[in-house]
C-alpha cells in the first residue's frame, strides 16, 4: 500500500512508514510530534480502519498494551505509551532498527548458508530469558499474570543493528487461567503448535515447545516436521515424529542434540519444566566469547546487508 493511502498525522504522531499489518492491526514507524517523547520514533500499532468497530480487535490491542506495561525486560519489545483517539486506541512500542528471524532464515535458505551454532543457541537462550520473565510477570498490584505468549516464531523474534534479540507481539498472548472454549487454530503458527495447544490447552509448555522448534530451525534451516496438509503436520506433532537434528546437521554436538530431543519430547513431563531450566541447559553449550551481540550483528549484516537492517 502506498504512503498516499494513509494519513500522515495520527494524534500526537507523524506517520513515517508502514512497517506491516496483520489480521486486526497495522504497524507504522511514527514520530512523536509533541509531549514528553517529542522527536522519539516508535513502532505505532493501531487497529486496521476496517476493523475499528470490531470489539474483539479493540480489546486485543488494549490487552496487549496492558501486558506491555508489565513486561520490562531487555529481550522484550519495550512499552512507550498507550492512548485513545476519536477513531480508536494506539500502542506505541520501542522501535527496533533491524530485521526479524523469519527474514534471516529465508535468506539463509536461499543462499544455502547455515547460521553458526553458537549464534543460534545464543538467540534462543535470550528468547527463553524473555519468556521466563513473561511467564513470571505480575500486574502493578502484584497479581500473577500467568502469561503464555502463544506465538513464538521466527517473525516475532527481532534482531537489532546492535545484535540485540527482542521478542515481539504479545497480541495473542493468553492467561493460563482463562482457557475455556479455546480455539487453538487461532493461536500460533502451524509447525510451532505443541501437542497441548492442538488439544486446546494453554500452559508454559506451549511456548517452550515453539522455542524448541525455533532452535531446530535455526540449526538445520528446516522444520522438524514434514511439510504437507495441516492435518498431516498436526499428526506428526502429536506423534512426536521428529527427524533427529544430527541427521541434518552432523556438526551439532551430542549434548545439544540431547537438549533438543528433550525439548521436543511428545509428553510435557519429559520436557523442560520452565523457560529458565531450558535456558540453563543451553547456557553451557555455546561459547560466550564467540556468541556475543556484536557477533550476532555481524552475522546478520553479512547475510542481509546494511540496507536490510534499516527497519
Amino acid at each position: 500500500m502506498s504512503s498516499e493511502s494513509w494519513p500522515r498525522g495520527c494524534g500526537p504522531f507523524e506517520l513515517l512508514e508502514r512497517l506491516g499489518q496483520g489480521g486486526n492491526a497495522e504497524v507504522f514507524r511514527a514520530r512523536f510530534r509533541e509531549g514528553p517523547h517529542q522527536g522519539l520514533q516508535v513502532a505505532l500499532k493501531r487497529v486496521r480502519p476496517e476493523r475499528r468497530r470490531d470489539e474483539e480487535a479493540r480489546e486485543q490491542l488494549l490487552h496487549e498494551a496492558e501486558l506491555a506495561r508489565c513486561l520490562r525486560h531487555p529481550h522484550i519489545i519495550g512499552f512507550v505509551a498507550y492512548g485513545e483517539l476519536p477513531d480508536g486506541g494506539y500502542l506505541a512500542l520501542e522501535l527496533v532498527e533491524g530485521t526479524d528471524l523469519g527474514k534471516v532464515l529465508a535468506r539463509c535458505r536461499r543462499r544455502r548458508i547455515e547460521l553458526p551454532i553458537d549464534i543460534s543457541v545464543l538467540i534462543v537462550r535470550q528468547v527463553l530469558e524473555a519468556l521466563a520473565h513473561a511467564h513470571a510477570a505480575t500486574s502493578s498490584t502484584g497479581r500473577p499474570l500467568a502469561v503464555v505468549h502463544c506465538d513464538v516464531s521466527p517473525h516475532n523474534v527481532l534482531l537489532s543493528r546492535e545484535g540485540e534479540v527482542k521478542l515481539a507481539d504479545f497480541g495473542v498472548a493468553r492467561s493460563r487461567a482463562a482457557t475455556a472454549a479455546l480455539d487453538s487454530r487461532r493461536l500460533g503458527k502451524q509447525a510451532y503448535r505443541s501437542p497441548e495447544l492442538l488439544a486446546g490447552e494453554v500452559s508454559v509448555a506451549v511456548d517452550l515447545w515453539a522455542t524448541a522448534v525455533l532452535l531446530y530451525e535455526l540449526l538445520s534451516l528446516e522444520s522438524p516436521f514434514p511439510t504437507g496438509p495441516a492435518d498431516e503436520v498436526d499428526a506428526s506433532i502429536r506423534g512426536g515424529r521428529v527427524t533427529p537434528v544430527r541427521m541434518r546437521v552432523p556438526e551439532v554436538s551430542d549434548a545439544l542434540a540431547l537438549v533438543l530431543d528433550r525439548a521436543l519430547a511428545p509428553s510435557p513431563a519429559q520436557r523442560f519444566a520452565s523457560a529458565e531450566q531450558f535456558a540453563r541447559a543451553l547456557a553451557a553449550l555455546s561459547d560466550d566469547r564467540v556468541a556475543t551481540p556484536l557477533a550476532v550483528a555481524a552475522v546478520v549484516r553479512g547475510l542481509m546487508g546494511p540496507e536490510a537492517l534499516r527497519g
